[in-house]
């Protein structure tokens, strides 16, 4: 098989296996990192002594990489049918992405610093850093992570409704997520809400990845790849030459 026929299949499985690593890595850096508590400042001591929490941030930021990959990857394969949702949503899902990498990284400072307010026992001063990444200089790249999470996936599922790309559960599915992640907790608390939102993240990226494969190499082949013929198929020029 030629390069030309075999970077269609390569972009695809790039996509799918981008869509269940970013899900799959959020959900377990989610169960990884302590849960926040009711006193903030409490937070800090707690981020000390948890022995998950760097692994669990870690693992969230990397999340962020296969994100972008995955939604980007899913907002183009149904742009070719809604262009004007599938281009917004690919735009807004990496805005999303860079945001929350952004708020990763204060997190691992935080970490880092409350790691060393543990040990020379200042844990006010790594309460005032706490304090600063969540606000100030920080705003834009928060509310860039979840305006951008919130609407990118909202118009990629609206797209993927628009085209068929993928089954319309998948779409449903992903709305339901939005909803369940991002408004839910605003009104309703409870370890329920956030394993009710894992369920229907790993059930909507999986079932996106799967229609991927699923789907044809279309979507997923330049218009330079498509006029390659295959190999022991005569070209245009042959053929020409020929008659």
């Amino acid at each position: 098989m030629s390069t030309s026929r075999a970077l269609p299949s390569v972009r695809r499985l790039l996509v799918a296996g981008s869509l269940v690593a970013a899900i799959a890595l959020a959900a377990v850096g989610m169960l990884l990192q302590p849960e926040f508590p009711d006193d903030p400042s409490r937070y800090v001591e707690m981020l000390a002594g948890s022995a998950s929490a760097a692994i669990g941030l870690q693992l969230f930021l990397w999340s962020q990489v296969f994100w972008a990959i995955g939604l980007v990857g899913l907002a183009h394969a149904a742009s070719h049918r809604s262009p004007v949702l599938g281009t917004l949503g690919a735009v807004f899902s990496g805005l999303g992405a860079f945001g929350h990498a952004a708020y990763g990284g204060a997190n691992l400072v935080t970490l880092g610093v409350a790691r060393y307010a543990a040990e020379s026992g200042d844990l006010d001063a790594a309460q005032a850093a706490f304090g600063a990444t969540q606000g100030g200089d920080f705003v834009p790249y928060l509310l860039a992570g979840l305006a951008g999470t919130v609407l990118g996936v909202i118009l990629v599922a609206v797209a993927l409704l628009r085209s068929a790309v993928a089954p319309r559960w998948v779409a449903i599915v992903l709305l339901a997520w939005v909803v369940v992640e991002f408004v839910l907790p605003n009104f309703l608390s409870g370890a329920w809400v956030t394993y009710t939102s894992l369920v229907l993240g790993v059930i909507a990226f999986t079932g996106a990845a799967v229609a991927v494969l699923r789907g044809g190499s279309g979507a997923w082949t330049t218009v330079l790849e498509a006029e390659v013929p295959e190999r022991g198929t005569p070209s245009s020029v042959e053929t020409a030459t020929t008659s």
